[in-house]
């Protein structure tokens, strides 16, 4: 801001060197002369690069390296003395001169006149004889015919009006392209025209100062449908042509105050909103302030001078005339401010109606753009924006506590949501608030720090507060800028970093130590997920009379001191009673054919912290403590009911093995085949998905350093074993596997009945024997007719039982063949690859793939691009005919 305010410190640094090139570049142009005349040449050619820099650039002007081109063809017949060509020196002025830092329109425009001098400079005298009035009346014209041609081509105004001899002028609103005027005409002398108005020069100057701030003045007027400034039409007739293109150009400065004005006006509803707003608005009427004072020195200099009176016109001074203000000066000054303002208006107009996150995002996105003052211009606005997020965030990570009234910080707590379900529910992340130079790793860590804070005042009504607290917000307040620095590697981000690591273990040493989280979570794994054995056998066998009862006459009071007998009588009985103490068996509302196996289960409950942390959790356990309910359903019927009944009856009815043989042994076989299914079934889902996921799952606890690792870890172990157990699966999975327990059931009445059978012939049996044994003691021997018609008739009849139920039996026997089918065919076709694997070791022998013509076609591509075996295995390549094929 030095430089800016101190403006003949600026221009002074280069004047000497750029007024000793021009010295020595006239000499190697004119040669030398005489100290008066060289003075005139350096007065005249200073006017005329003053008055025309700016109007270089039409389209048929010869360019800069074209005019030093042309002067040193001209000049490369000259020799100096030591036998260095004239056109040799002037090209080592014309490098040094672009090696200095000035306004290359003004270089060009210097090369330009320095040509005209080469080119006539055998017509000096002729040149100089001609009408100064005449010389006037050419500039005015190159000005109007100038203006004329920009307006036809301009859509704002088209009011210019032509300009006679007489000195009527015109106005016209400026354009950015108003800036490119050319020549196409002989120089006019600009020295003789602008002494017609000595007094002038001051006004002139005034005016554009005026401009920088808004301010209409003597020379220019405001365009009110653009906002831009446009020339007075009653003043421009004192204005030459170079006046009025350098006052248009210094008023572009005061169009874009105006706009950053409109930015920093919260009544005009162009302004950023929120707290973050409202900082960047104080940031932009701080620029502006800035900004007004350095203007504020223009005026005052220009004042000072005129007062102290060395602005005496518009003729040329010596050395001691350096502290006089002029458009010239004035140019080389206005370069900074226009681009920091330009900058300032694209930002602010970018930032119209946003707030919070999504405004810090928009600053962000202009750093970067390989300009060190936008960068820091970029930087100052962001660190002015980013204070009351840093604020927020403070409060949030130290206290708890959300302050935001505008809705634009990016943690939110929703009102509806209880204290029970405060870690899962009551905090969330706002995304479209969140700043892009806020990692989503990093704004977890915030929201999770924020939420152990609550935590422990709100559930564990612990009120202690942070260490070093106020060490931590002094250290994130006083360096809001590192906020959105590259690399999370300074001090903002260590402090939040030490906030996160603080409460994160805070919480997670009350979890695992007073409120033994781990402990319970491998109770819920014991009891829920039939990891304890011995203990789920037992209570099945304590409930097998209510299990087998319509849900009806099932009473929960009835099977509480069963859960109780079951646990005393297992290993269970050794475990922490504060575990035992949440386990519970409830009975769930029957609906019509249910019995006791279809609405008992087991509940796990929790309390105080414990709830508020796996209270989500529990409709997870319900559903996988169902299929593993159902599971051991199916093992019971199968071994304590088919086999068990099996193995008893086989010697009692060794006698009829003639009738029955057929049919026992088609349901022997039909009964190993399901029980290998069934175990295979159990072997996977208990040991391969649960068991092994469940030593996972306590490596990961025994590493986790925040209470977040172990819930997100028990999470994804959840998940996994829900589609190990075919939950989470598609619905032709657990369709076909409940098809196959159907048939278990099935199986188990047509073996009731078919027993019930045998065994009433059995019977019948065995009361004829004893009524031939009574005959043959009374002597009477032999049965008589209706005896012997009736026995045959009731043989007769158990035959055809036999043939009706061996076709029962087969009918069963298709349907579960079946129902193994499909489900084999679903886990083939899964996308995960341990089903697959699940499902291959199932029909090891190709048993079912033989029967069944679609276990033995390919998958199609579709399920092949499914499966993740497919991707995995090398021998799977499709190969596509080539080109020459």
């Amino acid at each position: 801001m030095s430089q800016d305010l101190n403006v003949d410190d600026d221009v002074a640094a280069n004047a000497s060197a750029i007024s000793n090139i021009i010295n020595e570049m006239i000499i190697c142009i004119k040669g030398k002369q005489l100290p008066e005349v060289h003075d005139l040449e350096i007065a005249e050619l200073s006017k005329m690069v003053a008055a025309n820099n700016l109007f270089i650039r039409d389209s048929n002007m010869l360019t800069e390296r074209e005019c030093v081109q042309k002067i040193l063809k001209l000049l490369s017949a000259r020799k100096q003395e030591d036998g260095k060509t004239v056109s040799d020196y002037f090209h080592e002025l014309y490098s040094k001169l672009t090696l200095i830092n000035c306004d290359p329109h003004m270089r060009h425009s210097l090369m330009t006149h320095l040509l005209s001098m080469a080119d006539n400079s055998d017509d000096d005298k002729s040149s100089a004889n001609e009408d100064p009035r005449t010389q006037c009346d050419n500039l005015t014209q190159i000005l109007v015919r100038r203006l004329d041609l920009r307006s036809s081509s301009s859509s704002i105004l088209n009011e210019m009006e032509l300009v006679n001899r007489n000195g009527a002028g015109s106005c016209h609103s400026y354009d950015s392209s108003q800036s490119s005027f050319g020549f196409r005409q002989s120089f006019p002398n600009y020295l003789e025209a602008t002494k017609m108005f000595p007094d002038s020069q001051h006004d002139i100057v005034m005016s554009a100062i005026y401009s920088f701030t808004g301010v209409q003045g003597k020379y220019l007027k405001k365009d009110v449908v653009t906002g831009r400034f446009k020339l007075d039409p009653q003043n421009i007739k004192f204005l030459t042509t170079g006046q009025a293109g350098m006052l248009l150009r210094l008023s572009e400065l005061g169009y874009y105050h105006d706009r950053v004005v409109k930015f920093s006006d919260v009544s005009t509803g162009f302004n950023a909103i929120g707290s973050m707003g409202q900082a960047l608005i104080s940031k932009l009427k701080e620029e502006l302030a800035n900004f007004h004072g350095q203007v504020a020195v223009l005026h005052d200099k220009t004042q000072r001078f005129r007062h102290d009176g060395w602005m005496s016109g518009f003729a040329y001074k010596d050395k001691d005339s350096g502290d006089e203000l002029t458009l010239f000066k004035l140019l080389a000054w206005y370069i900074k401010p226009l681009h920091r303002m330009q900058w300032l208006t694209k930002i602010a107009d970018a930032c119209q109606i946003k707030k919070g996150g999504e405004l810090a995002s928009t600053v962000y996105d202009f750093l970067d753009n390989g300009n060190d003052m936008v960068n820091e211009l970029v930087e100052d606005l962001l660190t002015a924006i980013c204070g009351p997020l840093v604020r927020m965030i403070s409060k949030w990570i130290l206290e708890g506590g959300i302050s935001d009234i505008h809705r634009e910080f990016f943690v939110k707590s929703i009102k509806d949501v209880g204290v029970d379900r405060l870690w899962h529910d009551k905090f969330r992340l706002r995304l479209p608030m969140l700043p892009k130079f806020v990692p989503i790793e990093l704004a977890k860590k915030i929201l999770m720090t924020g939420k152990c804070i609550n935590f422990l005042r709100e559930i564990c009504e612990e009120q202690g507060m942070m260490k070093k607290r106020d060490e931590l917000m002094k250290v994130m307040e006083s360096s809001a800028a590192h906020i959105f620095s590259y690399t999370p590697d300074t001090s903002w981000h260590a402090a939040v970093e030490t906030c996160y690591q603080q409460t994160s273990k805070h919480v997670l040493d009350i979890m695992v130590g007073p409120h033994k989280l781990l402990d319970h979570l491998y109770g819920m794994r014991r009891y829920l997920l039939l990891g304890q054995g011995d203990f789920i056998s037992i209570l099945i066998e304590n409930m097998k009379n209510e299990l087998e009862r319509p849900g009806l006459d099932v009473y929960a009071n009835d099977l509480t001191s069963m859960l109780d007998s079951a646990l005393r009588c297992t290993n269970a009985q050794y475990d922490d009673p504060d575990i035992l103490n949440h386990l519970d068996v409830i009975v769930q509302r029957p609906f019509n054919g249910d019995i006791g196996w279809d609405i008992i289960s087991l509940q796990y409950i929790v309390h105080g912290p414990l709830a508020a942390m796996l209270e989500s959790t529990m409709p997870t356990y319900k559903v996988l403590f169902k299929p593993l309910w159902r599971m051991k359903h199916m093992e019971f019927v199968l071994s304590m009911k088919i086999w068990k009944e099996q193995m008893g009856n086989a010697k009692a009815l060794r006698t009829m093995k003639s009738e029955i043989g057929k049919a026992s042994h088609r349901l022997n076989l039909f009964t190993s085949e399901i029980m290998h299914f069934i175990h295979q079934m159990q072997y996977y889902v208990l040991f391969e998905v649960i068991e092994c996921n469940w030593v996972e799952l306590q490596k990961k606890m025994q590493k986790a350093t925040t209470l977040d690792e172990i819930l997100e870890a028990h999470e994804k172990f959840l998940q996994t074993i829900l589609v190990g157990c075919f939950v989470s699966n598609k619905a032709s999975v657990e369709h076909s596997l409940e098809v196959v327990y159907d048939n278990i059931i099935e199986l188990e009445k047509w073996q009731s009945s078919f027993y019930k059978d045998c065994f009433k012939e059995l019977s019948a049996r065995k009361e004829l024997s004893k009524i031939v044994e009574k005959s043959e003691e009374k002597g009477v021997y032999g049965l008589t007719n209706n005896m012997i018609l009736q026995r045959d008739q009731e043989a007769k009849m158990f035959a055809e039982k036999m043939d009706i139920a061996c076709r029962g039996l087969e009918v069963i026997a298709t349907d579960y063949e079946k129902a193994v089918s499909s489900f084999l065919m679903s886990l083939n076709s899964s996308d995960d690859p341990n089903l697959q694997l699940f499902g291959t070791r199932l029909d090891f022998n190709e048993y079912y793939k033989k029967r069944d013509t679609n276990l033995s076609k390919p998958l199609t591509f579709e399920h092949m691009r499914m499966s993740n075996v497919f991707a995995l295995n090398s021998r799977f390549v499709i190969c596509t005919p080539s080109c020459q094929e």
